[in-house]
């Protein structure tokens, strides 16, 4: 369970073990210097919870997703340190507090090889769909959540499996659906409503723009099941440098079918510029919407819309990016309350 080779790059899923028991799990594939960017997902406590390994029990910090959900939850309760590669500040775990490494990869080969658990069970049943709808390769698959770090309970616990690779998650991406059920209508429909409340859009976009690889469904297991996709390459850290210079609104023409928009962060290239509106500036510099060539989302709920593109309402900070002097759109940070919808949807909706 524990990686033998703690000296791997990090990477987007990896999950990590600091000195006093605290659980994180690495978001993306670029660090910065001395440090992982990653967020606590688990705290040891003396209280009896569902997650439990070895007699110890851990407290979930993190109970919704959501940028806004998950800084709120581990405010005061890890480091953050002010990023100047990306601009914005981000939860970090300085190497050297970190004690265990626990890689989703390794972890799947072990229950593959001998399932210890119903939980563990339904993870091989899953992955075996998954590879029977797609082909994937079993080194390109790995499982995250409390099952990678070996703390899962029967009776609550997801099966969440990361898929690597750009071609893995192309192969992936479209057909997973096909392999599973639907959820029960009374759980989608809590499941909207709870979304809802986190992303303060109208439930009928968020049903539309609701990745088909998520909140999948064995229903003879009655197992949730959710897919993410990770590239397999780590990041040059500094390669790309932010800096934020404003809040926008925007609608954008986006290139569909790419890979980079499934990974964490993702992101797509714009073709075209619709419109631009500056909300507030953060800094003097000239917007010319014509510069802007790419979209950033750290909210994963919006990866499914980039990888379809097309016309698109965003909303979020605009940023010159160096050394190219492009300007780029990012989503889901601490700045402004953001969002990438399709156009249709969003004239079509509430939230218009």
């Amino acid at each position: 369970m524990i990686s033998s080779k703690p000296a791997e790059p990090f990477l987007d899923h990896d999950h990590l073990e600091d000195s006093t028991g605290k659980i994180y799990i690495v978001v993306g594939n670029t660090h910065p210097p001395g440090a992982v960017i990653a967020y606590l997902k688990y705290l040891p406590t003396s209280s009896t919870t569902p997650w439990c390994r070895g007699g110890r029990c851990y407290e979930r910090v993190v109970k919704r997703y959501g940028v806004d959900s998950v800084l709120r939850a581990i405010s005061g309760l890890q480091e953050e340190l002010y990023d100047p590669a990306l601009g914005v500040t981000m939860p970090v775990v300085r190497l050297k507090d970190i004690t265990a490494v626990y890689r989703p990869r390794d972890r799947l080969w072990e229950i593959l090889r001998r399932p210890a658990d119903p939980v563990e069970v339904d993870t091989a049943m899953a992955f075996e769909r998954i590879r029977a709808c797609s082909g994937v390769h079993p080194d390109s698959v790995g499982v995250d959540g409390s099952i990678a770090v070996g703390i899962h309970n029967p009776s609550v616990s997801d099966v969440d499996l990361v898929v690597y690779g750009c071609r893995e998650a192309l192969e992936v991406v479209e057909s997973a659906r096909g392999s599973f059920e639907e959820a029960p209508p009374e759980v989608e429909a809590e499941r909207l409503v709870r979304m809802a409340e986190v992303y303060r859009l109208p439930p009928e976009v968020l049903r539309a723009i609701s990745p088909p690889y998520k909140r999948l469904y064995m229903r003879d297991r009655k197992r949730e099941v959710n897919v993410m996709f990770a590239s397999d390459a780590p990041g040059r850290y500094g390669e790309r440098i932010l800096v934020p210079t404003a809040l926008v609104e925007a609608e954008l023409a986006v290139e569909p079918g790419g890979c980079e928009s499934l990974f964490y962060p993702g992101a797509a290239r714009v073709s075209r510029v619709l419109d631009l509106r500056v909300l507030g500036s953060l800094r003097r510099v000239d917007v010319e919407p014509s510069r802007v060539s790419r979209v950033v989302t750290y909210e994963s709920l919006y990866s499914y819309a980039l990888y379809r593109g097309g016309e698109l309402r965003v909303r979020g900070v605009l940023s010159v990016e160096t050394p190219s002097g492009d300007l780029v759109i990012t989503i889901g940070t601490r700045e402004i309350r953001s969002y990438a919808v399709p156009k249709r949807l969003w004239e079509g909706s509430s939230g218009s």
